[in-house]
């Protein structure tokens, strides 16, 4: 029974809400309801999923449906919080490092496994829903042995949920969908230039900033994962750091690495002049591109202030002729 200031949504996805009286209560539970939605959105996404298609697949009436389920959204947040609950290994976790990079790649392969998720708007309590919780267990497991306060152990939960969901996103719409054509790509070549953007203008020129989903189909996945893994090497060395001062009763931080003697005497690598003569190119077609926009402006700018003039003059002869009027006895 739901009381107090427990939600409804909540209450069921504990199993604390009275379960309907009436209806086909033996062939239907909101375990299989929930179910059934999600293997249709895996199928065809989230816009798929209503109450009628899931009665459908048990051959009930959508009323069938409304005695466990109050609203569509309430079946959505039922959905999200089955399709991204943790996993319900106990084994040893191991070291932190390696445990907290395990549980993140377990929270990126959830949005990988279920898209969907993504379209569905995090409410304020799904971090108290039962796949949430055990998702949490989970990771906290991994820090078990570190002496930090849980309050910096929550907080680590919370940056590597946010970066899993973060990741999943850009996985879906950016690097997976976005195909880059010649006409931008002309475009990107011609406004960012190296006197205007210094570090990007190069990554444009040699085109390694507009890698998109067509260039790298063959070697997507590797590419996914070497970007995973790059991104979960800085994060737990960045939680190192973030332990050690934790634990330094003076709050020092650990000194910076020094760069290795061969790294501190390579010289910066200087353009290949076919590298500087495409940059130099690119700087002259943007300068022109800029000169013509500029001239077309000024070009605007005359035609307004010619409407202006006539306006001004005529308002002139306007004023003229009523301050005669005005005159006349």
């Amino acid at each position: 029974m739901v009381e107090g200031d427990v939600s409804r949504t909540l209450a069921l996805a504990w199993g604390l809400a009275a379960a309907p009286q009436r209806g086909p209560k033996r062939e239907l539970t909101l375990e299989r309801i929930v179910e059934a939605a999600i293997e249709i959105a895996d199928a065809e996404g989230l816009g798929a999923v209503t109450m009628q298609r899931v009665a459908q697949r048990f051959e009930f009436s959508t009323m069938a449906l409304y005695r466990y389920v109050a609203t569509k959204d309430e079946l959505h947040r039922l959905m999200l919080d089955t399709a991204l609950a943790g996993a319900s290994d106990d084994g040893d976790p191991g070291d932190w490092q390696e445990g907290l990079g395990g549980f993140l790649r377990e929270l990126v392969a959830g949005y990988r496994r279920h898209p969907w998720t993504l379209d569905i708007p995090l409410a304020s309590d799904i971090h108290l829903m039962p796949g949430q919780i055990a998702a949490a267990d989970r990771g906290l497991r991994s820090m078990r042995e570190l002496a930090v306060p849980a309050e910096m152990k929550l907080g680590v939960l919370m940056l590597l949920s946010a970066f899993a969901r973060g990741h999943g996103e850009i996985e879906r719409e950016v690097l997976a969908g976005m195909i880059i054509g010649p006409e931008t790509r002309a475009l990107l070549a011609e406004a960012v230039v190296p006197a205007r953007f210094p570090d990007v203008g190069p990554l444009i020129a040699n085109g390694v900033y507009l890698q998109d989903g067509a260039d790298a189909s063959a070697s997507s996945e590797d590419d996914a994962e070497q970007i995973l893994g790059f991104a979960i090497e800085v994060l737990v060395s960045g939680l190192t750091q973030a332990f050690a001062q934790a634990d330094d009763p003076a709050g020092e931080a650990a000194p910076p690495v020094p760069p290795s003697d061969a790294e501190a005497a390579r010289p910066a690598r200087a353009p290949s002049p076919q590298q500087a003569h495409e940059v130099a190119e690119a700087e002259l077609r943007a300068h022109i591109a800029l000169r013509k926009r500029t001239q077309q402006r000024v070009r605007e700018l005359e035609k307004q202030e010619a409407v202006l003039r006539r306006a001004r003059d005529r308002a002139k002869e306007l004023a003229k002729a009523h301050a005669r009027l005005a005159e006349t006895p």
